[in-house]
């Protein structure tokens, strides 16, 4: 009799979080745990993988994440603050200029920029860009970057939905 009760709990226990079954975990396909909340899900460290695909933005495979976290609901929240090896940074500062735009004059940020060089702010919530035409039209975005001693970049990311 416990064997038969038993059972449908490992296997409640094991699938719950796939399932979607509220404050059980469960692992996205690119490696990142996540836990179902009421209303959606949230991933307190994200890989690699995750940033890029949740964030649609291009970074290369030497990119370090220092911390990162993940929010869905019927909106979504991503934050992140990943650094770059220097010999990766001149590419990846091209690269976000073309998806993220040039940099912004006294923008705010969400960054820490204490000890960092060079800051560069890109951001879309100054202009009207809900135009469908506009990349991330649906998404309001805070791209900071900035060199660190020894030539590594670092990038904070902060986009929501509008």
């Amino acid at each position: 009799m416990i064997i038969l009760a038993a059972v449908p709990l490992v296997i409640l226990s094991r699938y719950a979080g796939d399932w979607g079954v509220p404050y059980f975990s469960f692992s996205t396909e690119r490696g990142s745990e996540c836990t179902n909340d009421l209303a959606g899900f949230h991933c307190d460290d994200l890989t690699l993988d995750d940033i890029r695909w949740f964030g649609d933005i291009d970074l290369p495979d030497s990119t370090t994440v220092e911390h990162s976290y993940y929010k869905a609901t019927h909106d979504f929240e991503l934050q992140a603050r990943v650094e770059i090896p220097k010999a990766d940074a001149k590419d990846t500062v091209a690269q976000l200029n073309k998806t993220f735009g040039s940099c912004l004059d006294d923008h705010p940020t969400q960054l820490d920029t204490e000890g960092l060089k060079g800051v560069c702010i890109r951001a879309n919530d100054a202009s009207d860009s809900t135009a469908s035409d506009s990349p991330f039209a649906d998404t309001l975005y805070e791209i900071t970057t900035g060199t660190a001693k020894g030539g590594t970049l670092v990038v904070g990311i902060y986009q929501e939905s509008r």
